[in-house]
């Protein structure tokens, strides 16, 4: 039978947060009151930890090779979740099973389980998602929920151990899928890792420095301690540079595990594009060293290997457009919108049906043709190609929202979401396309491949597994020798972009994706969204008031969460499909509802006028009127010049 404790924890965690987003940051303070309910249980939880640590320690003393925290957690860690899991979260943990755990290195430890949902816990989960739905998608919505919530008391547990044992070590779910089936199963991947405190906090000041530049209120010496960040940011990676090598066989080994688990490359693409345009800058031509530095040492047919450059060079060309989008995932809504515009004009710039429909512009292109036949039998607005003519005439006229702050009121009327919400849409649709196009792509060359009975044939396992030797092997030759400033000489650009304290960074930096698998081009403003409260609070004194524009909200930091370790949702549709139904359909019903008020007006008011109605009807508090009058005059011309 579930667990009452189960349903109570998430009854209360809903009630709490009626009226309010259910972001994990709310969650989290929920629960730690929970927790604090169970006070008396929980102390002698923690006391029972800290007696544990202590031995560990006082042991410690007479070893000639000192051990650390994760020697530790490999003897201690499943016992101790095992007992919070079902003392303080509600689960039934004679179904939680360790399936591997694997120290990896003195700062590392991989511990991978499966638990059992029962039928009675699916429901639970599932009254959760209905009661108290969300706009995070992810969090609470039923195929999700479980994953939401196991993420949020993982990491309050992590918080919890690392201000008991005072060690420099972050727990994370690194990764969970819930298995629909018989068993229901949900697979998870916990990392116990190093925190690396002194890079983020330094490099939380570097990031600092330029974005405080833009507030004019903060005054000079307050930068001192920017720069000084800065450069500490320079010697640490000068520091780490010689252990790169060693520690890059763990990296490689963390993107492999969680790719696996996932079922997808989501995790490695943004990473796999910070590798691949810096070889780019090198003078090796990049399949070349695959070839000579890496497939040579395989006793493969030339098939194969051709097979696996063939896929490794689609992931890498696919992954570049995928991070160029990602790049453009900033905070603000003019940020937003600018993402929108450069998605929008790389799928409708040339305005043809036949560009979607037989290119390779899209990933699948044959499921959009399938799909668009499907939803032309179903109704009696055909798309055609004079529709997404209109669309592309369209899009191009509503560019003009660059000009404004918050084009969020033009977004909620025409597309029923928030900008970033349909952004988040569209990268969801965009991966599990993406995801799919190259599973298809091995299915392909396995054709090839098995005309030739020599040849073993590829599958995902496979494919991840050379794909990430294959980035081991670039970075290797191109970022890696005895000291960094050695390494300049491989770079088109030695003495400027590539000196030897900037390769020293840039090799660091590919550890950090492992902490935050999203483009390079997101950390700072992700990294300071994160320290939003200090920060404000730190600049009190000077009279700084920073508008929330500049920073992510929590529900975008969720939504990074779960596009990285949360499986694609149950119900989740190709990028094809998102396009018809998320993207065309809502505009061509939009220019057709404007039309029909036109029409019922019989020409007795402007058009710039019926525009500005239709967008502040039913709105409470309308701010920006000059902005809106403004936009609704610029765009009302394309009513005007289609009469």
């Amino acid at each position: 039978m579930v667990n009452k404790e189960l349903r109570s924890i998430l009854k209360s965690i809903g009630e709490h947060s009626k009226g309010r987003d259910l972001t994990i940051k709310l969650n989290s303070h929920v629960f730690f009151e929970i927790l604090e309910a169970k006070s008396i249980v929980f102390d002698k939880f923690k006391e029972k930890i800290n007696q544990d640590w202590k031995e560990f320690k006082l042991k410690n003393k007479n070893r000639v090779i000192k051990k650390t925290y994760s020697s530790f957690f490999f003897q201690h860690f499943d016992e101790l979740l095992t007992f919070y899991l079902q003392t303080f979260c509600g689960y039934d943990t004679n179904y939680l099973n360790l399936i591997v755990k694997e120290k990896i290195s003195d700062k590392s430890l991989f511990l991978e389980y499966s638990y059992n949902l029962s039928p009675e816990e699916k429901e639970v989960f599932n009254e959760f998602a209905e009661n108290y739905k969300d706009n995070v998608d992810g969090i609470t919505s039923p195929s999700a929920s479980p994953s939401g919530y196991l993420y949020m008391v993982i990491t309050i547990l992590g918080v919890v151990l690392r201000k008991l044992l005072g060690e420099k070590f972050y727990i994370v779910l690194d990764g969970v899928v819930l298995k629909n089936g018989e068993s229901n199963a949900l697979n998870f991947l916990i990392v116990i890792k190093n925190s690396k405190d002194e890079f983020f906090d330094n490099y939380y000041l570097s990031n600092l420095y330029y974005f405080l530049k833009y507030f004019k209120e903060v005054p000079e010496q307050y930068f001192d301690k920017l720069l000084a960040g800065r450069e500490r940011v320079y010697q640490i990676a000068l520091d780490e540079y010689s252990s790169a090598k060693e520690n890059l066989v763990d990296l490689m080994y963390y993107f492999y595990k969680k790719c696996n688990l996932l079922g997808n490359f989501s995790p490695i693409l943004d990473f796999l594009n910070f590798v691949c345009s810096r070889v780019e800058d090198s003078v090796f031509p990049k399949l070349d060293i695959i070839r000579k530095e890496f497939l040579r040492n395989f006793d493969y047919t030339d098939e194969k290997k051709n097979a696996l450059l063939r896929i490794f060079d689609f992931i890498d060309f696919k992954s570049t457009l995928y991070s160029t989008f990602q790049a453009n995932n900033l905070p603000s809504q003019k940020s937003q919108f600018n993402l929108f515009l450069l998605y929008t004009k790389y799928y409708f710039g040339s305005g043809s049906l036949e560009a979607l429909e037989v290119s390779d512009l899209l990933f699948l292109p044959s499921e959009f043709k399938l799909k668009l036949n499907d939803y032309n039998s179903k109704t009696e607005n055909v798309i055609n190609s004079n529709t997404i003519s209109e669309v592309q005439e369209f899009l191009d006229t509503l560019s003009i929202l660059t000009n404004i702050e918050n084009p969020d009121i033009f977004f909620k009327k025409i597309f029923n979401k928030e900008i970033s919400e349909l952004n988040y849409d569209f990268f969801k649709a965009f991966l599990l396309s993406l995801n799919s196009s190259i599973l298809r792509l091995i299915e392909i060359e396995n054709k090839t491949l098995e005309e030739d009975p020599s040849n073993e044939l590829l599958n995902f396992k496979i494919v991840v597994d050379h794909i990430c030797r294959m980035l081991y092997t670039l970075i290797d030759k191109i970022f890696l020798r005895k000291l960094p400033s050695q390494a300049s000489k491989n770079f088109i650009d030695p003495r400027s972009r590539y000196v030897g304290k900037n390769i020293a960074l840039r090799v660091l930096e590919l550890f950090v994706f492992s902490d935050l698998n999203v483009s390079d081009d997101v950390w700072p403003d992700y990294i300071i969204s994160m320290n939003k409260d200090a920060l404000l609070k730190d600049l009190e004194k000077f009279k700084v008031n920073i508008p929330q524009k500049y920073f992510y909200r929590y529900e975008d930091i969720a939504r990074f969460v779960i596009t990285f370790n949360f499986q694609s949702p149950k119900g989740q549709i190709l990028f094809e499909e998102w396009l018809i139904t998320g993207l065309i359909t809502p505009i061509i019903t939009f220019i057709s509802e404007i039309r029909d008020l036109i029409k019922n007006d019989g020409n007795k008011t402007e058009i710039y006028e019926i525009l500005r109605n239709y967008f502040i009807a039913d709105v409470e508090h309308i701010e920006n009127l000059q902005d809106i009058d403004y936009v609704c005059k610029q765009i009302a011309d394309f009513w005007e010049n289609a009469d």
